[in-house]
């Protein structure tokens, strides 16, 4: 039980609010009473797994943007307030942030996949529920949903020996089995596994069943793997009897139960299944011939024996009369035959070189062969009335699992499985003859968008729910391809009533769940929005779910102490939980970017100075820098790189997308200034502006090795393009050097060239000192004149005097291999400084000294850009977010740069 006076005093306390545990602060969280209480818990709750790896003050970093991001600057203030034993108070806070994860429906997110999580179900284990996410790596980790605590990583799939290649992970499901808690992971090309989630470890994996025999008066039944190993278990016991890798074939030899096996550079051998013991002898051919037009033969011969023929055809041994017969003259020689496999002075199968299977004799294996198929398998089997799954157990018994008779849900609404013991019950066992290829939806109880009958198919199938009683009449709900979800009357197959609308692309993922005296429906679609719906009445609860950075794949909902909750997992690599009880989302949403941030660029508007950013949404918005709302409406468009310009006297914003063409849009309508200029580019991978002759001016960097020079006035080129760099130019910015405009140009080649954009020549040689390439260029104006700063994969970041063309300064990041985002500011006092990004973290380099000027900043999410806006302040796009951060005690910016992707000139 939570002690309230325990939830006040550290909700009441910034410095202990940073200092006690993450893991005692989420635990006591959930139960605030007052409206300042729960506005520390939702900031706190916002980034709760990122706090767990940080230091007090880092911690304080982030708590702040989080109260930013959820508008609330007083709270911000206050979390900076809070002192931290040894260390200054913070230099850097947060001016505003955009808030589009700052759904008040948000509860806790759960960090640590390294790839997108595309599936997620629920569980209880020892009276806690627990959520179960798999990622497209394969690896499945499993948190408790009421500390948040990481319980275990499941190792899951299987990986090729030739690619290195784990099989990709498709769906995660959970049941109870006898009252015990188990997760199963389906793999695309791979078994579905089983597993432990009160020990975290496997429990087996489920096998198909081939057939049930009675050999010499024993039962005994025949599963086969995806590895294509044959099991053999004795179904009185459930005990393993033997098993066998590498199986090809099944079928009866002289009254005996037996199997191929064809391992990569092993001979053919046939075994008996119950004697686990080999049974054939190999016989290495020596030639073989094609006699009378269509009869073929070989010619065995063993080292020390005499000769013998063998008739391919019957398996038979052709000796004497038959043998003197046969025409030889006109014979056709065979190639690949390699050896003959013979069971008893029969041939029953023949190797050839040529392909990885022996080519049967005789049609002994009939009866056990499917649909071309060499084994016959079915997914299920049968006992009586009952469907059952089989899984082959990591105790080496056999275990099935009753799918028809069992409940669909418990009472904690995860699917129940009852085990049919061995002995008696078992002994009725055998294929099911439906042949149902279904199994995972039989599994899980319903059907998601990326998967059908265990094969990766994109998103194809019709995604549907678990059934549910609505209205006292069972129903399920299906995925239409118009985005709509139907109910669907369960017995009859009709649909009832209306449908839910509101998604614009198919459902990919769909649950039900009871809140209060109601129903909810919980969907997810190819428009990436999760959506809430009632549905007695069927209609959408409140604005979707915001807070995921990309596609969402699955979700999954389940009950944390007493309140309904969904999961879900998406591309962003998270799995975020959301509380129900405020299904219709009263609160605070402030709209956003729901793509990452790639470029920033800034302007004055209207007298007032804004930041320009642009997503992977396909949007650009424009932010007031002072007060951080969006002034115009977003502009629907594709921005790779970004800058900004003033074209007769309006601003403008100057973009190229992934075809290469240049764009020129009024900032306040969305029209095209002129119509869209190709770049020839191939890609456009920087750009930056300029004014050449009174005239705006734009400057690109392009992937086929030239820089172009753009009047942005009519779009056309000023001139032809410039060349030099003898690989991509992945950087460029612009300044004023000796009263005339230059742009400065880095690029894979590791150099770094200046260009008179009046002449259209280079300047000078090529400066060089990095030693890979250089990912980001930015200039300013120092008091001997114009500087260029350069930021290289080699970790080195360097300075240089525009005027000497000199190296006149370095530093040594930690990080070698990053391509961060840069700016450059100039302190009150003078002081020049670079801002880097690497992953998270930004850091503050005094370029004089080359030490760090101030504590680095850490963020949520990684950090894609960065620039520096008109009157102070530095502009941090990370995420689908930007924020402005400003000096807290050194005083406002001055100089002020862009980002790795498009750069501009620095201006004091």
């Amino acid at each position: 039980m939570k002690d309230p006076r325990d939830v006040h005093s550290l909700l009441s306390n910034p410095s202990l609010l940073l200092t006690t545990e993450p893991a005692r602060v989420i635990e006591l969280l959930g139960h605030e009473d007052d409206s300042r209480s729960r506005a520390v818990a939702a900031v706190y709750l916002a980034s709760a797994e990122v706090h767990r790896t940080l230091v007090p003050v880092q911690r304080r970093q982030v708590l702040m943007l989080e109260a930013a991001r959820l508008g609330d600057a007083e709270l911000a203030a206050w979390l900076g307030s809070a002192d931290v034993p040894g260390q200054p108070g913070p230099e850097w806070g947060p001016q505003w942030a955009s808030g589009s994860a700052s759904d008040p429906r948000f509860l806790r997110m759960f960090t640590g996949h390294g790839a997108p999580v595309t599936a997620v179900s629920t569980a209880v284990v020892d009276g806690r529920p627990v959520v179960v996410a798999g990622s497209k790596d394969g690896a499945v980790r499993v948190w408790d949903l009421t500390t948040g605590n990481l319980r275990h990583e499941l190792m899951t799939g299987r990986t090729d020996p030739v690619s290195s290649m784990t099989a990709e992970l498709l769906a995660v499901a959970t049941a109870l089995v006898d009252d015990r808690a188990v997760a199963f992971t389906l793999h695309a090309d791979g078994p579905v596994g089983v597993w432990d989630l009160e020990t975290g470890r496997s429990a087996g994996e489920l096998v198909d069943m081939v057939e049930c025999a009675t050999p010499a008066g024993r039962r005994v039944a025949l599963t086969m793997g995806k590895d294509r190993t044959l099991q053999v278990w004795d179904l009185l016991t459930g005990a393993q009897i033997s098993a066998f890798p590498w199986v090809t074939d099944i079928g009866v030899l002289d009254g005996r139960l037996v199997a191929v096996t064809a391992a990569v550079d092993q001979p053919v051998q046939v075994w008996d299944l119950v004697a686990d013991r080999q049974v054939a002898e190999r016989l290495t051919v020596v030639d073989a011939v094609l006699v009378e037009g269509q009869r073929p033969i070989a010619v065995v011969a063993e080292e020390g024996e005499v000769a013998r023929t063998w008739d391919l055809v019957t398996g038979h041994m052709i000796q004497g009369a038959e043998l003197a017969e046969l025409e030889f003259s006109e014979a056709e020689r065979l190639s690949g035959v390699s050896a003959l496999t013979a069971v008893n002075g029969r041939v029953v199968a023949v190797t050839l070189d040529y392909q990885a299977e022996p080519e049967l004799v005789g049609n002994w294996t009939a009866d056990y062969r499917d649909k071309g198929a060499s084994v016959r398998r079915r997914q299920t089997a049968v006992l009586g009335a009952s469907r059952v799954v089989l899984c082959a157990g990591a105790d080496q018994a056999l275990h099935a699992w009753d799918l028809t008779t069992s409940p669909q849900r418990s009472i904690d609404g995860v699917r129940a499985l009852g085990s049919v013991p061995a002995g008696d019950g078992l002994l009725a066992l055998a294929p099911d003859p439906g042949g149902r290829t279904d199994l995972w939806d039989l599994i899980a109880g319903r059907r998601g968008g990326r998967i059908s009958a265990g094969n990766a198919v994109g998103v194809g199938p019709r995604a549907t729910s678990r059934p549910l009683v609505l209205q006292e009449r069972m129903v399920s709900l299906a995925a239409e391809k118009d985005g709509t979800v139907t109910v669907l009357d369960a017995v009859e197959g009709w649909p009832s009533g209306r449908p839910l609308t509101g998604h614009t692309d198919r459902v990919c993922a769909m649950d039900t769940v009871t809140a209060g005296r109601g129903t909810l429906a919980l969907t997810v679609g190819l428009d990436r929005t999760v959506r809430v719906w009632d549905l007695e009445t069927r209609e959408q609860q409140g604005e979707p779910l915001t807070g995921h950075t990309g596609q969402v794949w699955d979700l999954d909902t389940t009950v944390v102490e007493g309140r309904p909750v969904a999961l879900t997992a998406g591309d962003d690599r998270t799995v975020r939980m959301w509380d129900l009880t405020q299904a219709h989302g009263s609160g605070r949403h402030r709209s956003g970017h729901t793509g990452a941030v790639a470029a920033l660029a800034t302007t004055i508007l209207d007298g007032r100075p804004v930041v320009i950013t642009a997503g992977s949404d396909k949007t650009i918005r424009t932010w007031d820098v002072i007060t951080g709302r969006q002034v115009t409406d977003a502009l629907r468009t594709e921005a790779a790189v970004m800058s900004t310009a003033d074209v007769d006297g309006r601003p403008v914003v100057v973009t190229a997308g992934p075809d290469a063409t240049l764009h020129v849009l009024d900032l306040v309508t969305g029209r095209e200034v002129h119509p869209a200029t190709p770049s020839n580019h191939g890609r456009v991978l920087a750009m930056a502006t300029a004014t050449l002759d009174g005239a705006p001016v734009a400057v690109t960097a392009g992937s086929d090795r030239t820089v172009g020079v753009w009047d942005l006035n009519t779009g056309k080129a000023l001139c032809a393009p410039l060349t030099g760099h003898s690989s991509r130019v992945t950087a460029v910015a612009t300044t004023v050097l000796d009263g005339r405009p230059v742009a400065v140009t880095g690029g894979w080649d590791k150099s770094v060239r200046l260009w008179d954009l009046t002449t259209g020549r280079q300047v000078d040689e090529p400066l060089t000192g990095h030693t890979d390439w250089v990912t980001s260029v930015a200039t300013a104006t120092l008091s001997s004149g114009p500087a260029a700063m350069t930021n290289g994969r080699d970790g080195t970041v360097c300075l240089w005097n525009l005027s000497s063309m000199a190296q006149v300064g370095s530093h040594e990041l930690t990080e070698s291999g990053a391509s961060g985002a840069m700016a450059v500011t100039r302190t009150d006092d003078g002081q020049l400084v670079a801002a880097i990004s690497h992953d998270n973290t930004v850091r503050f380099l005094d370029l004089a000294t080359g030490r760090r000027a101030t504590t680095d900043y850490l963020l949520p999410l990684p950090v894609h850009a960065l620039t520096a806006a008109p009157h102070g302040g530095l502009v941090v796009a990370f995420g689908p977010e930007v924020a402005v951060l400003r000096l807290q005690a050194s005083g406002a910016v001055e100089v002020a740069q862009a980002d790795a992707a498009a750069s501009g000139a620095i201006r004091p």
